[in-house]
């Protein structure tokens, strides 16, 4: 049986102040880093010692037990994405269970139309993947926890 383990799995980047106090809290390990202005965990570096979790005075980052192969999350490259619109259709083949919807995005700094993962319903996840197969622009991409 796969070990389970506590790991940051998601930074609320509307409550993330960028103050850089949990950056600063995993130094030696490296695992939280900025890409295009958004923090970001890597699970391939994370110790899971939760020391971003304590030093972060708005509570932004989430934590939950992870075993090895499960997907965290479902990431939306907003750059990629053509607003085709297959992933948030009701007939479940791009997702069976429907955890996908439109929403409004902030995309360099101007709100619009944008696709979103229900990400508080990531439990419903089976990790089938087909998400990631069926986006024609290659825009949904799965975080996966590889021990």
């Amino acid at each position: 049986m796969p070990k389970e383990r506590f790991v940051p799995i998601q930074i609320d980047q509307e409550s993330c102040l960028k103050c850089e106090r949990c950056l600063k809290a995993c130094k030696v390990n490296k695992a939280i880093y900025f890409k295009n202005s958004i923090r970001l965990v890597d699970y391939s570096k994370c110790k899971g010692c939760l020391n971003c979790v304590q030093v972060c005075p708005r509570n932004a980052i989430e934590v939950t037990s992870v075993i090895p192969d499960q997907v965290l999350n479902i990431k939306v490259d907003h750059d990629k994405c053509n607003m085709c619109e297959l992933c948030v259709d009701d007939n479940g083949n791009f997702c069976p269970q429907h955890l996908y919807y439109k929403d409004t995005i902030i995309k360099d700094g101007n709100e619009m139309a944008g696709i979103r993962f229900k990400f508080k319903e990531i439990a419903k996840c089976q990790g089938c993947l087909a998400c990631e197969s069926s986006c024609p622009e290659g825009a949904i991409q799965p975080v996966i926890f590889r021990d």
